[in-house]
C-alpha cells in the first residue's frame, strides 16, 4: 500500500506592511489613550490654527509649529503634547485649536457634545465619549486592515461591509458611519467592534477557531422611524 501523501498548504498572501497589533478589548473611559486618528485630527487642526494665527500676526516669524502646538496643549490642559493626552483631554484641546483657527461655533459644538447623549440614551453610561471612542476604533481597525492586506481573492473588508453588518445586527436600516456614535449604545458598538475584528482576523489568516466563543447577538434595538433624520 502506497504511503499517504498530504496536499501542500496554499501559500498565504504576502503583506505589504507588518500587521499592526490589535488594541486590547474593553470599555473606553475618560482615562483611555487617544486613538491614532484622533491624535492625527488634533495635529491637523493645530496646524490650521498655527497658520491662522500666523496670518493674524500673533506668532513670531520662525516659530516652529510643533513647539507652538506643544505649548498650546500645555496651556490648555497642562500636558506636554498630544502624545500625553487621554480621553477627557480631547474635547477641550480640539475646541482650543478650533477657536484659534477662527472656528468658534464649531468649538462650542465640540464642547456641547459631551456627557450622556440626548438621542435615546440607554442609560447614564451611554455617553458621547464612550461611543465616539468605539467608532474611532472601528475606523482605525478598517484602515489598518486595508493597509495590511496585500492580495486576497475577496479583497479587504470596507465600510460598506461593516455598515451592512451593523444594520442587520441592530435593525437600523438607515445607520451610517456618521451616525453610529449617536444612534448606538456602547455595548452594541463594543459587540460590532468585536465582530469586525473577528472577521478581519479571519480574512488576514490570523483567526483561531477553537478560541472563538459562541456568537451572542445584542438585544434588537429600536429601528426608529424610516424618516429618522439620523
Amino acid at each position: 500500500m502506497s504511503a499517504k501523501t498530504t496536499k501542500p498548504a496554499s501559500p498565504r498572501a504576502a503583506r505589504k506592511t507588518p500587521a499592526k497589533p490589535l488594541r486590547k478589548k474593553g470599555t473606553p473611559g475618560e482615562d483611555g489613550r487617544l486613538t491614532g486618528p484622533e491624535t492625527t485630527n488634533l495635529v491637523l487642526q493645530a496646524k490650521e490654527a498655527f497658520h491662522y494665527q500666523t496670518a493674524l500676526g500673533k506668532i513670531e516669524p520662525g516659530t516652529d509649529d510643533n513647539e507652538w502646538r506643544r505649548d498650546q496643549v500645555m496651556d490648555c490642559v497642562g500636558k506636554a503634547g498630544t502624545s500625553k493626552l487621554i480621553r477627557s483631554d480631547w474635547r477641550p484641546v480640539m475646541a482650543h485649536f478650533l477657536t484659534l483657527s477662527g472656528r468658534e461655533d464649531e468649538a462650542l459644538e465640540v464642547l456641547n457634545r459631551t456627557g450622556t447623549k440626548s438621542y435615546r440614551p440607554v442609560d447614564q453610561d451611554d455617553t458621547w465619549e464612550s461611543c465616539e471612542t468605539y467608532v474611532a476604533l472601528i475606523r482605525e481597525a478598517l484602515a489598518a486592515h486595508r493597509d495590511a492586506v496585500a492580495t486576497h481573492e475577496k479583497g479587504h473588508l470596507h465600510e460598506g461591509w461593516f455598515l451592512a453588518a451593523a444594520r442587520q445586527r441592530t435593525g437600523k436600516p438607515t445607520l451610517s458611519m456618521a451616525t453610529l456614535a449617536e444612534r448606538l449604545d456602547p455595548k452594541t458598538l463594543h459587540g460590532l467592534l468585536s465582530h469586525l475584528r473577528n472577521h478581519i482576523a479571519l480574512r488576514e489568516g490570523r483567526a483561531v477557531p477553537e478560541r472563538r466563543k459562541e456568537r451572542v447577538y445584542p438585544k434588537p434595538a429600536d429601528p426608529g422611524e424610516m424618516d429618522d433624520p439620523f
